[in-house]
């Protein structure tokens, strides 16, 4: 991808113990100017990510021997963006800015043979929920449930999330998108996006509750997953010691469904960007995610 403009730069801040250069940075539309946020940045093999915040800005921590590593930005709805770690410009203490491409969506082309739906389904109808909830600490960027479908080329009317929250006592507030991806037929990971839009919550409750007809997502097969993408910014993060070190987690904490599942099939995606099974030992059932379709 071309970009107008490319400025590096760098300097010392005492962000993370182990990081000694940290990279600021101005992500805008290539086409309008206009800033891009919450747009994910990370390094390529390493377990460095940050999002940008609602201008566009970004901060990124980056350790000596990671200089050789390379940066990539991505956004739903732009071409993923990638260079080297500018190292060449460490001292000169600006603000790097970086121009993101529309994506064109070669989105899966849709036979609907009756627009005209007559049926509708909640899969995974949660009424109850618990813990341990799970938020993005060190490892997780989305995390990923998989669903079924009754038919092809259902569309997607609502979603559902359950996640930690204490009315008045604790309210968590949280940031997020969700994502909504097609099924890779050979490695059964999430694949493609199903929809260019960006879908945003912002929540405060135990329940996130949204109707996305106007969306039109539409599941060209029977498999599809739901994801929750966390965004690493300030507003969702909260800070914990343990064991004398400072660690941190970001908003939201998503429960677990009570209902009874027998296949329990969940992805995350990793700081480095590669999809992985959840592990099986920290599965107590289905996320507590519910879908509803029209068919």
């Amino acid at each position: 991808m071309k970009i107008k403009y490319f400025l590096a730069v760098s300097f010392l801040f005492p962000i993370i113990s182990y990081a000694q250069n940290l990279f600021e940075g101005l992500i805008l539309d290539k086409a309008t100017k206009v800033p891009v946020p919450y747009a994910s940045i990370y390094l390529m093999n390493g377990k460095v990510r940050a999002n940008a915040d609602e201008n566009g800005y970004f901060k990124l921590a980056v350790a000596n021997n990671e200089l050789n590593d390379s940066l990539i930005i991505t956004c739903i709805g732009y071409e993923p963006f990638k260079c080297a770690v500018p190292t060449s410009n460490i001292l000169s203490r600006g603000i790097t800015k970086i121009e993101l491409t529309h994506l064109v969506y070669d989105l899966k082309e849709l036979v609907i043979l009756n627009n005209n739906f007559k049926n509708s389904i909640t899969l995974n109808d949660f009424s109850q929920f618990s813990g341990p909830y799970y938020g993005s600490g060190n490892f997780t960027a989305q995390l990923a449930q998989h669903f079924v479908s009754p038919a092809k080329n259902a569309m997607i009317k609502g979603i559902k999330i359950a996640k930690f929250s204490i009315p008045l006592l604790s309210p968590q507030k949280a940031i997020f998108r969700i994502r909504f991806y097609d099924v890779d037929p050979v490695s059964n990971q999430p694949a493609n996006d199903l929809t260019d839009q960006v879908i945003e919550v912002k929540s405060r409750g135990k329940i996130a509750e949204l109707n996305i007809e106007k969306y039109k997502i539409y599941i060209p097969n029977k498999d599809f997953f739901v994801a929750i993408e966390w965004l690493r910014i300030p507003y969702n993060a909260t800070q914990t010691k343990l064991n004398g070190k400072t660690h941190t987690y970001y908003a939201p904490s998503i429960g677990w469904s009570k209902n009874q599942a027998t296949n329990m099939d969940i992805w995350q995606l990793g700081l480095n960007n590669v999809w992985e099974k959840f592990p099986a030992n920290l599965i107590s059932n289905n996320l507590a995610i519910a879908v509803s379709l029209k068919y």
